[in-house]
């Protein structure tokens, strides 16, 4: 291993660790939505109304109407052929000091997510994800 490579992993697990840090507290004055997906998934936060958000692992926004925007990394059982999926779910309704969940599950070849408010109740759904090999 070169001297080059040794000095740029502590700078990669650095980096890496700063990622994975605590989630900031909830703005109340702001809707929170956090992200739940099925195992071996990972569902990340992309954008807000088409602007790219700051932190992959939740969405904060103003009450009011909000198109969200996740990928979700997909780990088919039993392959190595990961898949990028584009979704969109839509909600005209997100309240100040609400916590929503944006649960992601899979039927089959069917990915979809359900958006449930604090009481479990969904209130929105993305259609099907467009999928592509990874």
């Amino acid at each position: 291993m070169s001297l080059k490579t040794l000095c740029l992993i502590p700078v990669v697990a650095v980096l890496l660790s700063a990622c994975a840090g605590p989630v900031p507290k909830a703005d109340p004055g702001d809707a929170w939505i956090g992200l739940k997906e099925e195992t071996p998934n990972d569902l990340m936060a992309e954008r807000v109304d088409g602007k790219r958000v700051d932190d992959g692992r939740f969405f904060e926004v103003t009450p009011g109407d909000h198109r969200l925007d996740v990928t979700l990394f997909e780990e088919p059982s039993g392959d190595d052929n990961q898949q990028d999926c584009q979704g969109r779910v839509e909600y005209r309704h997100f309240k100040a000091g609400e916590h929503y969940t944006l649960v992601e599950s899979s039927l089959g070849t069917a990915v979809r997510a359900a958006l449930m408010d604090g009481h479990g109740k969904e209130v929105a759904a993305t259609q099907d994800f467009s999928c592509m090999p990874g």
